[in-house]
């Protein structure tokens, strides 16, 4: 089990149309509204850096249930963009979109 440390001191900063906007430190994570899109989705970023591992792991568990299954999709070349050079979005998979085999 991953232990992190030190515990996030997440701190609301915004509401818009997007999501809830939260920071620690420089990290940011706009949270999305899963009523509205249909899925649990949030964007995490960092103004200098690529947000780490454990970065991205405490914001998906902070903010998302626990039980669904997310991942970071990178999509095909063709439709990719790329706005914020150090932005991740972790999206949540629904079962029948989860691969047959789990490798984990």
């Amino acid at each position: 089990m991953i232990q992190l440390k030190p515990k996030a001191k997440w701190q609301e900063f915004r509401r818009d149309q997007i999501g809830r906007w939260y920071q620690w430190g420089e990290l940011r994570v706009c949270v999305g509204f899963p009523e509205k899109e249909g899925h649990h989705h949030i964007s995490i970023s960092h103004p200098r850096r690529y947000p780490t591992w454990d970065e991205i792991y405490t914001a998906r568990y902070d903010f998302c249930p626990h039980d669904i299954d997310m991942a970071i999709i990178l999509p095909k070349k063709s439709e990719y963009v790329n706005v914020h050079p150090n932005c991740f979005h972790v999206h949540q998979l629904r079962e029948e979109e989860l691969p047959a085999t789990l490798i984990l």
